[in-house]
């Protein structure tokens, strides 16, 4: 298309400035024409006129016209194809043949270099702009609007994929409380892996038949476990009309039976509640159910407490309040919407925890430790007239107050269990909770009469220097830290807070 229109306005520009020659100049635009659109006679010939004109188009007309002059062989072939380009022109043909006599005025070739000045007139060129209709193939530009393809770009909404952040609906982490239509709040997450991990890695002695039946049998570091949190568990329970049994049983499975991190000091988290508690809390480990089924490790902040006392309390406070929007939600677990521990375990089931044998766990543990002894209230602690209280139970004395084998022994010696609670024998304000070489772990409490009580040997205290105390709250645990050869409990009473041998009192005289 371009060569074509290329040669029509550069032989077109030869026969205007010809004008006194036209026959000559007029076949060879004829025989350019028959070139481009199909063979010609003049082809051997061809090159070098179409030559010149390609050279010679943009920077003068003059060399084309004077190679059609070159030769009087071509005025001849010129003259041999004008009949029969007359022929494919039409009635063309007329004027081509009224001018014959000019060809001798080629020897003028000076003068056609004015007639470029009626180049001027190739005005007429414009005709050729209507070749440049053909530029209405720009009209294929409309085949830009395939840039309207670019809204396909709009599939990077495909973004709005995010709901790949459907995984934040992965917070089906409220799979655990999955019947619940509230929101899911911090505590929503609150159970351990109990439903993740085997009973028997949980609790010692457990057994689980094929059928999927429970069997305990009595664990002696189990038990030592229920004598630190049973008091406390009774206390929250008869408070918050709860069955102190089952959230000791809940604390056996969320814990391992107090050998989590999570439950040992200084964290006392025995139900694996996340968040903080008054500004305090522990980062951990954990899995977390994604919503599938699948399992997934993350890092996770647990409440820390002050002592198991506490921990029990946070969770009770769960349990009566509930969750965000549902203050109901665990009611079912009450003692005054049940008859017995058993209607609590159910209801918890597939409400506290996921796992579809929760109660049957709860259940197997409660009977097997008989926890319901802390369903009922405590006979009241027996007070001297001293007013003191004996700091431990289930004890048998071992060792008394005064000369001993050559030295002096300061204090009453109450052997008991490893791990039996160690009550305080008063109210008072604890002065110092330490580690000594002889004493080993102890604590020393000092009274509104200015006496002090000294407790020693302890495997954990779980008081601290500053604290006020209640008479009978727990301040510790029976051990044989220090300078023992058995699991007990020393027990000291000094008249002031010097603890200097002189000022002890023996113990025996105030406690019975």
């Amino acid at each position: 298309m371009v060569k074509k229109k290329y040669y029509q306005k550069s032989l077109k520009k030869v026969y205007r400035s010809r004008r006194n020659q036209p026959a000559f100049v007029k076949t060879g635009v004829k025989g350019a024409t028959t070139l481009i659109g199909s063979a010609s006679i003049l082809l051997s010939n061809a090159p070098m006129a179409f030559g010149a004109e390609e050279a010679g188009m943009e920077e003068t007309k003059e060399p084309a016209i004077e190679t059609t002059q070159s030769t009087n062989e071509v005025a001849q072939a010129a003259q041999s194809t004008a009949s029969s380009s007359a022929q494919v022109n039409g009635a063309s043909e007329t004027s081509t043949s009224a001018e014959p006599t000019a060809p001798v005025e080629p020897t003028e070739p000076t003068e056609p270099v004015e007639p470029t000045e009626p180049v001027k007139p190739t005005d007429p060129e414009e005709p050729v702009k209507p070749t440049e209709p053909v530029e209405p193939t720009e009209p294929v530009k409309p085949t830009e609007p395939a840039k309207p393809t670019k809204p396909t770009e709009p599939t990077e909404p495909v973004k709005p994929e995010t709901p790949k952040e459907v995984q934040p609906v992965q917070e089906a982490e409220p799979q655990v409380e999955a019947q619940p239509v509230t929101p899911a709040p911090v505590e929503q997450p609150i159970v351990s892996q109990v439903e993740t991990q085997p009973v028997t890695n949980l609790v010692p002695a457990a057994t689980e038949a094929s059928d999927g039946a429970l069997h305990f049998e009595k664990d002696e570091s189990v038990e030592s476990f229920i004598k630190k949190i049973g008091e406390p568990a009774r206390k929250i329970g008869q408070k918050e009309d709860l069955y102190a049994s089952v959230m000791i049983a809940q604390a056996i499975l969320e814990s391992a039976s107090g050998t989590s991190q999570l439950a040992q000091a200084p964290n006392y988290n025995l139900f694996g509640i996340k968040g903080s508690h008054n500004g305090k809390s522990a980062t951990f480990s954990t899995q977390e159910d994604t919503g599938n089924g699948n399992m997934t490790t993350i890092q996770a902040a647990f409440r820390a407490y002050e002592n198991y006392e506490e921990s029990f309390e946070d969770y009770a406070k769960l349990m009566k309040e509930g969750l965000s929007g549902g203050s109901d939600y665990y009611s079912g677990a009450w003692k005054s919407n049940t008859e017995t521990y058993e209607d609590a375990t159910k209801f918890l089931t597939g409400r506290y925890a996921t796992d579809t044998s929760y109660n049957q766990k709860l259940n197997g543990l409660i009977e097997t430790y008989q926890l319901t002894e802390y369903d009922e209230e405590k006979a009241g602690t027996e007070i001297s007239a001293q007013g003191f209280a004996v700091p431990v139970e289930n004890y048998t004395i071992s060792s008394a107050y005064g000369p001993r084998g050559g030295e002096f022994h300061r204090g009453l010696d109450m052997a008991a269990a490893q791990g039996e609670p160690i009550y305080a024998s008063k109210a008072g304000t604890v002065k110092v909770a330490e580690f000594h070489y002889s004493w080993g772990n102890y604590v020393a409490i000092e009274h509104e009469d200015g006496m002090t009580t000294l407790y020693a040997h302890q495997s954990q205290y779980v008081v601290k220097a500053g604290d006020q105390v209640e008479q009978g709250q727990i301040i510790g645990y029976v051990g044989s830290t220090g300078n023992s050869t058995g699991s007990h409990l020393h027990f000291e009473v000094c008249r002031n807070a010097s603890l200097s041998q002189d000022q002890l009192v023996d113990p025996a005289t105030v406690l019975f």
